[in-house]
């Protein structure tokens, strides 16, 4: 009773529910429910330290007009304050944004012609309401292009915000990111790859690299000096980590359009230092999430995904390699439990983390504690989740 009526006002499936049940308390579950609607109160941004300093981004971001503060634990992270909640006036003429669309118009993005599902009485030069799939109101702003051509030509500018209910700075319209010093990335993410501390030298298979930040940042630290291989399923996304190499200056990347459950069937990537593997997931902890809709056929579809990958990645680590395995969800089935399957079945052993900020991982045998979650009531982060395993000889 409690799971469905949560479900229905937080516009999220049950067993998505269920799920967060099954980990946290119902006091928890509400506080995790509730951090997911917002974005957090930092936006984390890398510094490419192969071209800038810290200090230096900080300096011209602040020639913008944007104050960054220093992360503490780390010299490469800065972060920017988001701004709201604030309220959004509603007006007559309404354009219904997709799920994807909604959720970075809610932070401030402008909406472009692709995210629009309909509109409704909207001519160019229109003030507009910018509306959700289930309803939300995201933001508002004025319309660039009449109803119909936004919904036809399905490309081009379609609505310029100009008030939302959070407001983050267009770090990708900025010059300092044109010029590659910088690249938004979640803080766990990038503690995740700072936690593997790759060296100069490895050769490194990142098995669902796209769009390339722990890629990127693994060749930063490796100083451009190494191999990373970074697969992805197409051109696409393949294309996406090119393009971010060439514009932080990273040289050492090649990519793959592969299906990286099968990568065991070329040599070239065996015998790999260190593998990164964030599989496809149920983004549970993903933010901000206006609303949740994954059935329980896919939550139990993601488990078997996942280890196929695991299973793939171990054959092509080095004995002593490392296995980074990280999601960007909450559930315990694709967290932990695939740790301890993996850990079950092939020769793979827990290693302790050299960074660990966040809360230790559920389960008090097998050294699931080692593995870390980030939980965004707790950790004003993404849902997140590290593991770290060396393969035995």
């Amino acid at each position: 009773m409690i799971n469905r009526l949560l479900a229905e006002y937080y516009s999220f499936e049950n067993e998505a529910i269920r799920r967060l049940r099954n980990v946290y308390t119902l006091f928890r579950t509400l506080r995790i429910l509730n951090s997911l609607r917002s974005p957090g109160k930092r936006y984390c941004i890398r510094v490419n330290t192969l071209k800038t300093s810290r200090e230096d981004v900080i300096r011209l971001l602040k020639e913008e007009g944007i104050e960054a503060s220093r992360y503490r634990f780390l010299n490469d992270v800065i972060y920017i304050k988001v701004k709201g909640p604030f309220q959004v006036k509603k007006h007559s003429k309404i354009v219904i944004a997709d799920k994807a669309a909604a959720e970075s118009v809610y932070m401030g993005a402008n909406l472009y012609g692709p995210g629009v599902l309909k509109t409704i009485n909207v001519k160019e030069g229109d003030l507009v309401s910018i509306y959700s799939p289930l309803g939300h109101l995201v933001a508002e702003g004025v319309a660039r292009m009449d109803g119909p051509e936004m919904t036809a030509k399905k490309r081009g500018l379609a609505v310029e915000t100009t008030n939302s209910v959070y407001k983050v700075p267009h770090i990708r319209e900025l010059d300092v990111y044109k010029r590659g010093l910088i690249y938004d990335q979640s803080l766990p993410s990038i503690l995740s790859i700072h936690i593997l501390n790759p060296e100069k030298g490895w050769k490194i298979v990142d098995m669902c690299a796209s769009p390339g930040g722990k890629t990127t940042l693994a060749a930063q630290l490796m100083e451009n000096d190494g191999i990373i291989y970074a697969i992805d399923r197409t051109d696409r996304k393949t294309r996406r980590i090119r393009e971010n190499c060439k514009r932080l200056g990273i040289n050492i990347v090649q990519t793959f359009n592969e299906d990286s459950r099968f990568l065991y069937n070329k040599s070239i990537f065996y015998d790999a230092d260190a593998i990164i593997l964030d599989p496809p997931c149920s983004a549970l902890g993903v933010r901000p999430k206006l609303y949740y809709n994954r059935s329980e056929g896919e939550f139990k579809s993601f488990e078997k995904y996942q280890r196929q990958f695991i299973e793939t990645a171990v054959k092509l680590l080095k004995p002593g390699g490392l296995l980074l395995y990280t999601t960007c969800t909450l559930t315990l089935e694709e967290n932990e439990q695939n740790i301890l399957w993996a850990i079950k079945n092939f020769k793979l052993k827990i290693i302790k983390q050299k960074l660990f900020m966040g809360s230790p991982g559920i389960g008090v045998i097998n050294d699931l504690t080692l593995t870390q979650r980030y939980e965004p009531d707790k950790h004003d982060t993404p849902g997140f989740f590290i593991a770290l395993l060396r393969k035995l000889p």
